[in-house]
């Protein structure tokens, strides 16, 4: 993103100097000829940071300094002193300057001072977010062996490798599509750049606006103080908007305007701002028939899609996942967990799982947390089985009539397999009948 630099200083040859130096460097330079110019310029252009001479015409560089920092706390000051004026480069720092260069100074110390405050800057801003999100620490992995997760990651990789700006993953609740997107962000030539999140349905929709452009001083009642958005915390990796369905209508507009050329401007700032970022977008809805979502954004987000499957179609990926989830959960509790019993396994592959990824997770730690052996049972995924009874009790019990009791009874059996996932045990169960017995019935002639 380019970057803005006040030039501070009375001598014109100076100024013309730094502009023409910080200009080529790749900065939007601002000129002050004084110390009531600079302030003048401060609020309309909000720079990112100043190049300030103390020894001004008018007002003292320094209260220039102190003014500057108390109305804009995150800009960075490199100052200018005379030779052996190291009190007021002192007083300087003191104030939040960043470095003062003495003169007669070389340009391309100022340009160097000049990038490393403000790499150090937008690095603050980076550590102060990720202070927040302390989940972040241990990227989990993406475990999976089925054709149809198999497809979604090929496509995941294939435009994470490719300069695709804007991809959208689709999938229900659960599913993964923020280890998606984190898959998606560490396979691209910017997986070491930031990757930053907004939840759009965790978030206030007054403050949705401001916390993805940033705002100006005053934008609003209590903004003190500027503050950078998510997209400029993102410039150079990645954005990622969870939920984007839940996105109000009035950032949908903004949003859809970013996504469009990646420029953007701050709540309340009239300056117009650029930023390199790629945008993950994702969703459980069909956003092509909601209502509430623009089209046109949809289209823009939808180029490149991401099917994530629920788990349910995803066949023995919930063993493979069921063990990967106990090993992490033995190592957090210290315990000593082998693996499942066959009825376990058989409860894990017939539950339908209607929260997906995330069930499967919720119900292994708290499996693993009551277990009081090294093999996880039946008995220890007893919320597991309660929904998928839940589930069968549901069964319609109206059959086609034109049929003899014994085809009833052995379609009904048959169904009630079915709708268990193919959990003999489970449906056994719930027909009250043992296993022997519902195996004797499934031999019949006839029954699939």
């Amino acid at each position: 993103m380019r970057r803005t630099v006040l030039i501070v200083d009375d001598e014109e040859l100076i100024r013309r100097s730094l502009e023409l130096a910080l200009a080529e460097a790749g900065y939007a330079v601002v000129l002050a000829a004084n110390g009531r110019e600079a302030l003048d310029r401060l609020a309309p252009e909000a720079p990112d940071a100043l190049v300030l001479d103390l020894r001004l015409g008018d007002i003292p560089g320094l209260e220039v300094l102190r003014e500057a920092r108390a109305r804009f706390p995150g800009v960075k000051a490199i100052v200018i002193t005379a030779h052996g004026d190291v009190d007021s480069a002192v007083a300087a720092l003191r104030l939040g300057a960043y470095d003062f260069i003495k003169k007669p100074f070389d340009l391309e110390e100022v340009i160097a001072s000049l990038h490393n405050a403000l790499r150090t800057d937008a690095l603050e801003q980076q550590l102060a977010y990720f202070s927040h999100q302390e989940e972040r620490r241990r990227e989990p992995e993406m475990v999976y062996a089925s054709e149809t997760m198999r497809a979604a990651v090929a496509l995941l990789e294939k435009a994470a490798r490719q300069p695709v700006p804007v991809v959208l993953i689709r999938g229900e609740t659960g599913t993964g599509k923020q280890l998606a997107a984190r898959f998606f962000h560490r396979a691209s030539p910017r997986g070491s750049a930031p990757f930053i999140e907004l939840n759009c349905s965790a978030i206030p929709e007054n403050l949705v606006e401001s916390e993805l452009f940033g705002h100006e001083r005053g934008a609003f009642s209590d903004a003190r103080e500027q503050k950078r958005g998510l997209v400029e915390l993102a410039d150079g990796g990645t954005l990622f908007l969870d939920e984007v369905g839940d996105l109000p209508a009035a950032a949908q507009a903004k949003f859809l305007k970013f996504v469009e050329d990646f420029e953007f401007r701050r709540l309340g700032g009239t300056k117009t701002l650029t930023v390199d970022c790629r945008v993950v977008a994702a969703t459980h809805r069909a956003l092509e028939t909601e209502p509430l979502f623009r089209r046109d954004l949809y289209y823009r987000l939808a180029g490149i899609t991401v099917e994530l499957p629920p788990l349910r179609d995803r066949g023995d990926d919930v063993l493979l996942l069921a063990r990967h989830f106990l090993n992490e959960f033995a190592r957090r509790y210290r315990k000593r967990l082998e693996g499942l019993t066959p009825e376990a396994m058989d409860l894990l592959r017939g539950h339908r799982w209607p929260g997906n990824v995330r069930e499967l997770r919720a119900a292994l730690s708290n499996a693993a947390l009551v277990a009081e052996g090294a093999t996880i049972g039946v008995a220890e995924l007893a919320g597991v089985e309660r929904a998928a009874l839940a589930a069968v009790a549901e069964l319609p019990t109206t059959l086609d009539p034109v049929c003899t009791i014994e085809e009833l009874n052995l379609a009904y059996v048959t169904r009630v397999v079915e709708l268990c996932g193919g959990n003999k045990a489970l449906a056994a169960q719930k027909l009250g009948i043992s296993r022997q017995t519902l195996a004797r019935w499934l031999a019949e002639p006839g029954v699939a």
